[in-house]
C-alpha cells in the first residue's frame, strides 16, 4: 500500500513538471537521477514513469530509456481538432441532457472565471496558473452534463495535452514578448483578444442556458479554431518550425 502511495505521489509530481515545463520535451529521464532528486527508490520512479508512457507524455525506446515526449506543430493541431470534436460533442448532449445542477455550475464557473484577470504578460506565471484553472473549469463545467465517462476521459486527455504544449510555447516566446510589449502588441495581448477574453465564454454560457444547439455548436468550433490558430501564430513567431526537442 504504501509504495502505492508513493508511486502515485512521484507521478503526480513528474507529471506537474511535465504540463509546466520543468521538464523539457525530449529531455531524458534516468531512474537513478530522479529517484535521487525525488528521495525515492528507482522501482516506484519507473512506475510513475510507466504510468506517462501511457497517457504519451513520456516516450521509451530500447536500451535509451525514458525520455519526455517532444511536441510538434502536427500534433498540436491534431489535438486541437480532437478538442473541436469532443468538446462540441459534449457541449450538444450537455445541453440536451443538462439539468438545473448543470447550470448552477455552469454560472458559477463562470462567474469564477469572469473574476480572473487574462495575463498580459508571460512573466506572470502565477496570473496564468489562475487563469488557467479558472478557463479550464469553465470549460468542463460547460461539457460536463452530458453523463458520458469516456468522453470527458477523452477531453481531459486531450486538455492535459494542450495544457502541455501551451506552457511550452509560453516559455519559448517570452523573450520576444518582453520586445514586442515596449510597443503594446504582445503576443500574449493579441492572443488574449483573439481567444481568452471572456466575452466568447459568455456567449458560449448564454447559448448553452439557451438550449441553442446551432448557435453553441457554431460558436465552440469558432472558439477552438480561434485558439488554435492564435497558438499556432505563437508558436511560429517563437522560431519553433518543427517545435521538435530542441527546445
Amino acid at each position: 500500500m504504501a509504495e502505492n502511495v508513493k508511486s502515485d505521489s512521484l507521478y503526480a509530481a513528474l507529471r506537474s513538471r511535465i504540463l509546466n515545463g520543468g521538464l523539457r520535451p525530449g529531455q531524458s529521464l534516468r531512474l537513478r537521477a530522479l529517484a535521487q532528486e525525488l528521495g525515492s527508490s528507482a522501482t516506484p520512479v519507473r512506475e510513475a514513469l510507466n504510468r506517462l508512457h501511457a497517457e504519451n507524455f513520456v516516450t521509451t525506446e530500447a536500451n535509451k530509456g525514458f525520455r519526455v515526449a517532444t511536441v510538434t506543430l502536427e500534433e498540436l493541431e491534431d489535438l486541437e481538432s480532437a478538442r473541436s470534436a469532443i468538446e462540441t460533442q459534449l457541449l450538444l448532449r450537455s445541453i440536451e441532457k443538462g439539468d438545473r445542477e448543470w447550470e448552477a455550475k455552469l454560472v458559477s464557473a463562470h462567474y469564477r472565471l469572469s473574476k480572473c484577470q487574462v495575463p498580459n504578460s508571460f512573466s506572470q506565471s502565477e496570473a496564468i496558473d489562475l487563469w488557467d484553472a479558472a478557463h479550464t473549469g469553465f470549460h468542463f463545467a460547460l461539457i460536463a452534463g452530458a453523463s458520458s465517462i469516456w468522453l470527458m476521459n477523452f477531453a481531459g486527455q486531450v486538455n492535459a495535452q494542450l495544457q502541455r504544449y501551451r506552457r511550452h510555447i509560453i516559455l519559448r516566446i517570452d523573450h520576444l514578448n518582453r520586445a514586442a510589449e515596449e510597443n503594446g502588441n504582445g503576443a500574449l495581448g493579441v492572443l488574449s483578444r483573439e481567444a481568452l477574453g471572456i466575452d466568447a465564454h459568455t456567449a458560449l454560457m448564454e447559448a448553452a442556458l439557451d438550449r441553442d444547439m446551432a448557435r453553441a455548436e457554431a460558436l465552440m468550433l469558432d472558439h477552438v479554431r480561434l485558439a488554435k490558430e492564435a497558438f499556432l501564430k505563437l508558436a511560429k513567431a517563437s522560431g519553433i518550425a518543427g517545435m521538435d526537442a530542441a527546445a
